[in-house]
Parts: structure tokens; C-alpha cells; sequence
């Protein structure tokens, strides 16, 4: 009796052991199934499925890679940084109509006020830089300037930090999203970035006093008719005066050419050179003069958008494409590092981008920002021949500069 209970209770053991045998592998599966993203999320690998952080980044017109769980969970580390030194001092060559569409808008997203402190040229920027770093005073976290400033005076002052690191988003870093097939640095250093597509349209004229075709080629502008009756923004300096006078002697003719064509213009001509941007573009609007000679793009925009009176010369050698004052590069140390780096990565998504280049008056470098509503004349023409920005190019800012300088000099004598 002894040996048949010792035996039924070993049969009901092995038969228990059976069944927890053959169970086993339907409690673990789900485990199994689950555990993948899991440990993909906390590793931070790209497969992860992250269905809940991708919508902040991911755009229906450009799909751009989504962020990792780490990955959002550093952006929103950066965000309540950003937040609670709740700042971004920025310097830069914006106008008001840029700066107003900005700040509310960035204020509305993240709580951090917008901060600026504007500069008729990049000349005055980098002086008041300059001021402050030599008595230890870092007070800027991002400068807006053109690339001619960036590249021919802020640059070389070493003035300017590592932009490239502090760009993030997905969505800021795919070169698709970008008309240049990739983010638009552009100087080989990648130390600041061109946001807009600015045509240099280099005449603009009062169309109650000049007709439409009477000006094809620069050589029209020395006509009798138009003695005493231009306005030049400054070619001495960097700006609209200068690149129109680096464009002359690098794509159109050469140095002395170039040389020439101001010497006839400041002498015989009498054309007035003007600082001020926005009173060269008003004095052409309001008859004054005739013509401006280089006028500052987003100055003619605004006043076109006012109704005045105002068209623009289609050139038939082309026309070159800048930033104008679209470019945006960082110093070498932010007062408010956190917010800079979120400001720096919104401005630069298509939410920033398209409200940047509204306020700007210019498309914007980004191809999932729409171009309607912008005038015309800041699109190229069917067959246009167009002279990109770079380096290179603008290398020969401190050339032609001084070029000019010496025909100015001698015409004031």
C-alpha cells in the first residue's frame, strides 16, 4: 500500500512537470513581443516605433527621420532649460516688420521672450561686439546678419562660435528639406547658416519717372538723363553697396572694369551715395530721385507692399542670389545657451522658417515653405541666370572694398 502511494504520488509530480513544460511558452510570448522596443527605446536606436514623440518633428511635406524616446527626452531637458533662463538676446540687421513676426510667436510656443538689439550694418554690430568681449561682457546669444558681414567682418574677428553642434531637430538637419539638397552653410567652417533666397536686384526705379525698358544694361545708368538723378547705397562698406560692387568686378566684369563703372558714376554722373537703407529705398518712392543704385532688398520690398510707386531692372547678364540679412551664426559664448539653442533649432523648422520669411519679405532656402504671396521680382525669371553665394566669392569682399574706397576718396577731393 506504502509502495502504490509513494508510486501515484510520483506520477502526479511528473505530470505536473509535463504540464509546466508544455505552458510555458504562451505566458512568455507577449513578454518576448514587448520587450524589443523596450530596450530599443532606452538605447536610443532608430527603429524604435515612437508613434507618440514623432509628431513633434515629423512634417507630412518633408518626412524627416523621428526622434528617439532619448532623443525627446533630451529636447524636453532642453525646452525647461531654455524656459527658465527665459531669454534670447539676439543682434542683428532685421527690420521691424521681422522682428514683430517673431517674437510673439516664439513667446506663444515656449514662454521665452525675444529680445533685440538692431544694426543699420554689420560694420555697427561687430563694433558694439567688439566693445563688449574686450571688457568681458558676452551679452548676445545670436547675431542676423548677411553673409558678406558674417564672412568679411564677423568671422575674422573670431567672433563667431560653433553653430553646426547646436542644430538637433531632424527636421532642421535633413538636407532634403533645403534647397541646396542640404543645410545651407556657407562658409566651409559651417560656422553660420543662409535662411533666405534674396535676388539682387540691383536698380530699383520710380516708375512715375523712368519707363519700363529704358534700362536693360548697366551701361544705361551713364546716360545724360540720369546725371544727378541716382541714389547709391554705399559701396565702401558691407551691404547692399558692396556686394553689388563685388558682383560687378567678379561675375559681371573684373576689377577694373568695375573700377571704371563707379569712377563714371561718382564723377561724371553725380550719383549720391547713401548709408541709410531705408531713406535711399523712401527717396526713390517719393521722386527725390530717379534711380537707387543697390537698394536694400527688404527695405523696397516693404515700401512695394506700402504701394509705392517702385519696379525693379531684370538684367540680362543675371542676377545674383544672397541671404541678404538671412543668415544667422552664434558667438563664440551665449549669455543664454539653452535658449539659444531652441531659438537657433525653431527658427530653422518650416513653422519658423515660414514666419521668419513672411515678416523678412523673401523665400526662405527651405522647400516646404511656401513662396506665395512674395512679389515677383524677388523670384527668378523663367531662364535667369543666377549667381549663388560663396565663399569664394565673398572672399573678395576686402579687395573690392578698398577698391572703392579709393574711387570715392578721390571723387570727394
Amino acid at each position: 500500500m506504502k509502495t502504490i502511494s509513494v508510486l501515484f504520488i510520483a506520477v502526479f509530480i511528473a505530470g505536473l512537470l509535463v504540464w509546466a513544460c508544455t505552458s510555458a511558452p504562451a505566458p512568455t510570448a507577449a513578454p518576448t513581443a514587448t520587450s524589443a522596443p523596450a530596450t530599443a527605446a532606452t538605447t536610443a536606436k532608430p527603429t524604435t516605433p515612437a508613434p507618440a514623440t514623432a509628431a513633434p518633428t515629423a512634417k507630412p511635406a518633408t518626412p524627416s527621420p523621428a526622434p528617439t524616446a532619448n532623443a525627446q527626452q533630451q529636447w524636453d531637458a532642453l525646452v525647461a532649460a531654455a524656459q527658465k533662463e527665459g531669454t534670447v538676446t539676439i543682434y542683428t540687421l532685421w527690420r521691424p516688420e521681422t522682428r514683430d513676426a517673431l517674437t510673439p510667436a516664439f513667446k506663444a510656443k515656449y514662454g521665452i521672450n525675444l529680445e533685440f538689439s538692431p544694426f543699420s550694418r554689420g560694420a555697427e554690430l561687430l563694433a558694439k561686439v567688439d566693445a563688449e568681449q574686450r571688457a568681458g561682457l558676452f551679452l548676445a546669444d545670436m547675431f542676423g546678419a548677411g553673409s558678406n558681414s558674417m564672412i568679411s567682418l564677423l568671422k575674422p574677428a573670431k567672433v563667431l562660435g560653433q553653430l553646426e553642434p547646436l542644430l538637433v531637430l531632424p527636421e532642421v538637419t535633413d538636407g532634403k528639406n533645403w534647397s541646396p539638397g542640404k543645410l545651407p552653410f556657407v562658409d566651409k567652417d559651417r560656422t553660420f547658416v543662409a535662411m533666405i533666397s534674396s535676388l539682387q536686384r540691383n536698380v530699383v526705379y520710380n516708375t512715375d519717372l523712368i519707363k519700363k525698358g529704358e534700362i536693360a544694361d548697366y551701361p544705361d545708368l551713364l546716360k545724360p538723363q540720369y546725371t544727378g538723378k541716382i541714389t547709391m547705397n554705399d559701396p565702401t562698406v558691407t551691404g547692399p553697396g558692396g556686394d553689388f560692387m563685388i558682383h560687378l568686378a567678379v561675375n559681371i566684369y573684373d576689377l577694373n572694369r568695375a573700377r571704371d563703372y563707379l569712377t563714371a558714376l561718382v564723377g561724371p554722373q553725380k550719383a549720391v551715395v547713401e548709408r541709410d537703407n531705408r531713406l535711399q529705398v523712401e527717396t526713390v518712392a517719393r521722386g527725390k530721385y530717379s534711380l537707387g543704385l543697390a537698394p536694400n532688398p527688404d527695405n523696397m520690398s516693404n515700401f512695394m507692399s506700402l504701394g509705392a510707386p517702385l519696379e525693379v531692372v531684370i538684367f540680362k547678364q543675371g542676377v545674383r542670389v544672397t541671404s541678404a540679412a538671412g543668415a544667422i551664426a552664434v558667438p563664440v559664448k551665449q549669455a543664454h545657451p539653452n535658449a539659444a539653442k531652441l531659438f537657433a533649432n525653431w527658427l530653422l523648422t518650416k513653422e519658423g522658417q515660414t514666419i521668419f520669411s513672411k515678416g523678412f519679405g523673401n523665400p526662405s532656402l527651405r522647400t516646404d515653405v511656401s513662396t506665395e504671396g512674395f512679389n515677383p521680382i524677388f523670384l527668378a525669371q523663367p531662364g535667369e541666370k543666377v549667381f549663388p553665394d560663396s565663399e569664394d566669392f565673398l572672399m573678395r569682399t576686402e579687395e573690392v572694398l578698398g577698391m572703392a574706397k579709393q574711387v570715392i576718396a578721390a571723387a570727394n577731393k
